[in-house]
């Protein structure tokens, strides 16, 4: 392979970033939907739109550097610093950020050992029925990252994505034959899950693997080919109008739909690929910058991502109730004070000696 591109990548460490913040708000969307029936319609527009591109988003970024993470250390190397990461990121969530909401929400009633016991073995039940994502909580994302890098791993070696010439960015009439060359696989994961389960193996919500799936060697050969640098304004606004007409065509096909039903849109692989060609031209356009503070973002991010759901779920018991502003402030008011305690706790964690090495 060529000499990769030499020039800043700076707007990546920015995206993982800002997409932390973006899905731990999400969470916060998703529970006060419930919470306000009222403004169940508003509110879901907001995940609707969200929902429709940030997890490709995160699996193409983190595929985008697995060449040449391969190429420094090797396949066994490679392969032992994904399952010390990614694993730990699965441990810590299962055995530490599940329980944590519930001791505290309990504290008192038992012992904290006794709280700990009971909460490890209520939430490994799923673990026999398979649907493992319930106990992953946001580490399926960890899991099936991890399954998807090893799978590439094994099937490739130094020699195979050597000394390979540079393939020109797909054109416009491609990318729109891939979205539509999707379809039926989006089809046939919505029929697997609505057999298997939401969770089943810990896939969380099966019907978006093809995509995800997608995105993640669209990451690897965008490495491979430098895509990224012939991302231009003509790229990025196409990507806006194909993300454009595809959920506009979806929400016309399924007027006043819920989350529920758009998560079955067949669509969804053109709505990730549209906003993210989106998103990748504004970010390294405009924010191809760094310093001091995005750079500790950056680091905290990951284990931001991993812990929000111990500050959620705390805020939502105690919070809202205390809280009689309007549901939109309420929202975005929790969203945030779980965003800056997720990061400050990540920074911690970034601070501490073995889960520096780690995250």
């Amino acid at each position: 392979m060529q000499n990769f591109n030499t020039n800043r990548l700076d707007y990546f460490d920015n995206i993982k970033w800002i997409l932390a913040i973006i899905v731990i708000n999400f969470h916060s969307f998703v529970h006060f939907q419930e919470v306000y029936p009222k403004y169940s319609n508003a509110f879901n527009y907001v995940i609707e739109f969200n929902s429709s591109y940030f997890m490709e988003l995160f699996f193409f970024v983190s595929a985008f550097f697995v060449i040449p993470s391969f190429l420094k250390k090797g396949k066994k190397e490679f392969n032992k610093d994904k399952i010390v990461r990614l694993g730990s990121g699965i441990l810590l969530v299962i055995f530490a950020v599940n329980q944590i909401p519930d001791i505290i929400n309990n504290w008192g009633q038992k012992s904290i050992f006794q709280l700990y016991i009971n909460e490890i073995t209520h939430g490994l039940k799923p673990l026999f029925d398979l649907q493992w994502g319930q106990f992953l909580n946001v580490a399926w994302f960890c899991w099936v990252l991890l399954v998807m890098t090893l799978i590439w791993s094994y099937f490739t070696n130094k020699e195979a994505i050597q000394n390979k010439p540079n393939k020109p960015l797909p054109s416009f009439v491609t990318i729109i034959l891939f979205c539509i060359f999707m379809i039926p696989f989006n089809c046939l994961a919505m029929g697997l899950m609505s057999v298997l389960g939401d969770d089943f193996l810990g896939i969380h919500l099966m019907y978006y693997l093809p995509t995800y799936i997608a995105a993640f060697i669209i990451g690897i050969q965008c490495y491979k080919n430098q895509w990224v640098y012939k991302i231009d304004k003509t790229y990025g606004f196409f990507g806006l109008v194909l993300f454009l007409i595809c959920i506009s065509f979806s929400w016309s096909l399924f007027p006043g739909m819920t989350v529920g039903s758009f998560y079955y849109i067949p669509l969804h692989t053109g709505c990730a690929i549209g906003m993210c060609l989106f998103i990748i031209y504004v970010f390294k356009t405009y924010f191809n910058r760094s310093n001091t503070f995005t750079q500790i973002l950056a680091r905290a991010s990951f284990p931001a991502y991993l812990v929000q759901s111990i500050f959620l779920n705390i805020l939502f018991k105690y919070a809202e109730s205390a809280v009689s502003w309007n549901p939109w402030a309420v929202t975005l008011f929790i969203g945030a004070m779980a965003t800056i305690c997720s990061f400050i706790l990540g920074i911690v964690l970034n601070r501490l000696p073995y889960t520096r090495s780690v995250f």
